[in-house]
């Protein structure tokens, strides 16, 4: 599960991403997340806490 900041590409958080190759785009340098994915990781992540506890 990715953090909401992470890498709008692949995933990956700012500090370790560095250059990143990912199918569609390639190569990559971090890119700034949508308002809507930031919104859905938070979601899933709200979500699978909630899963866990009793």
């Amino acid at each position: 599960m990715s953090a909401p900041s992470a890498c709008r590409w692949c995933g990956i958080e700012q500090r370790a991403h560095f250059q990143q190759w990912k199918q569609p785009v390639g190569w990559h340098s971090w890119e700034q997340p949508t308002q809507a994915q930031i919104k859905a990781r938070m979601i899933a992540r709200r979500q699978a806490r909630t899963e866990v506890t009793p």
